[in-house]
């Protein structure tokens, strides 16, 4: 976003952003993207806080990703996964959209950070993969795909939903069913879409993505949450390097892509099940979630248990077992 984008959006802390239903009032700045801005802000009357996203109108824009935000969310109604719509509007004179959406809590990215070795113990990591892909299902039976899947796009609820996670951000999602229900017929050649470090092979090498493409990078993201380091290719810029990296991670170096993690073999089932998909093919959801849970009780884990934020900090850094045990 350039810096005239930003300035045109930039509001300051106690600005009033008003729909024809309420006022809202800024609390501070969330983050920047390449749609616009997401700010805290307050409903005047009642005092709740929500999150605000703005978006500059730019007639360049040949699609506002705010509006396919919007539509989303207005598909997927009261899935559990997604957050709901408190209001929207535009601002012509302005020159801007907003949506006020329902305030979530912190990314998976920024609870990882704060984890002894910036990681999640594995039977969090099994949990929160597991409901990361529910809300990609979901997704994925409302005909979209959401093409850049990464810690920074999930988030735990706040308060009594801490156990809840939040898929975020669909600017650059993309319809792959046509009006029948049917997959549309692949383009010969697409632009590169997403994060680089997350970005399925179908992406580095142009082609069409679909359903299995946003699995693979649910699965990198899965990893990333708890291989200590991060992804073998998490240092590497250049598209066509990583593109080399992952595909040697198939063959020679899988060992590399699980060092230091327990139950390789069911994550090696799931990754081996991914690859084998073509665009045009249904995902077995079920398949990969009886992985999960396999591989997360062969590790004397348990899915379901409390994920690492939410037990005290004395015992968070322990075994899901050894927690239980000194809870009791």
């Amino acid at each position: 976003m350039s810096q005239e984008e930003e300035d045109d959006i930039n509001f300051k802390t106690g600005s009033e952003i008003s729909s024809s239903k309420a006022t809202y009032t800024v609390v501070r700045l969330l983050g920047e993207g390449g749609f616009g801005a997401v700010y805290l802000v307050e409903q005047a009357k009642t005092k709740k806080q929500f999150a605000m996203k703005v978006e500059k109108k730019m007639d360049t824009r040949k699609h506002s990703k705010l509006k396919m935000e919007i539509a989303i969310l207005k598909l997927v109604g009261t899935c559990k996964h997604f957050t709901k719509i408190e209001d929207r509007g535009k601002k012509d004179k302005e020159g801007y959209f907003f949506i006020v959406m329902q305030l979530v809590g912190k990314s998976l990215s920024g609870l990882k950070k704060e984890r002894p070795n910036q990681i999640f113990t594995f039977g969090t990591g099994m949990g929160v993969g597991s409901q990361c892909l529910e809300a990609v299902e979901e997704l994925h039976k409302q005909g979209f795909i959401h093409r850049d899947l990464k810690p920074q796009n999930y988030a735990s609820g706040q308060d009594d939903e801490r156990h809840l996670i939040y898929i975020l951000d669909f600017g650059i999602a993309r319809k792959y069913l046509n009006d029948k229900k049917e997959m549309k017929t692949p383009r010969e050649s697409v632009a590169f879409k997403g994060t680089i470090r997350f970005a399925p092979l179908s992406c580095h090498r142009y082609t069409e993505m679909g359903p299995k493409d946003d699995c693979e990078s649910w699965f990198y993201l899965l990893i990333d949450l708890i291989l200590e380091g991060g992804l073998p290719w998490r240092h590497c810029k250049v598209k066509n390097e990583v593109l080399k990296i992952k595909e040697n991670t198939r063959k020679d170096n899988r060992a590399a892509l699980y060092k230091g993690i327990p139950q390789t073999s069911e994550l090696n089932k799931i990754l081996d099940y991914i690859d084998s998909r073509a665009y045009q093919d249904r995902i077995d959801y079920k398949f990969i979630y009886k992985a999960l849970g396999e591989a997360c009780s062969n590790a004397g884990c348990d899915i379901n248990a409390p994920y690492d934020w939410e037990m005290p900090k004395e015992i968070s850094g322990t075994s899901t077992e050894t927690a239980k045990s000194m809870k009791k």
